[in-house]
């Protein structure tokens, strides 16, 4: 009897670390998904206003008098 609960402990362990290592390996995955996608939108936003430097609008006010 004590043999099948020690089977039962190796067991259900082997059963927490796989679901352990899908938990993590998901989340890497994710936090390193959304590096990603937030370099290259980094990157588009700095490109979108190094080109767009140029076209820079006057801000006129009203005339005073």
């Amino acid at each position: 009897m004590s043999l099948l609960k020690i089977a039962a402990v190796v067991v259900g362990g082997i059963v927490v670390f796989f679901a352990l290592d899908f938990v993590v390996h998901a989340i890497f995955a994710l936090l390193t998904t959304l590096v990603i996608v937030a370099l290259v939108a980094g990157g588009g936003y700095v490109a979108y206003k190094v080109v767009g430097g140029n076209r820079r609008r006057e801000i006129r006010r009203g005339q005073r008098y």
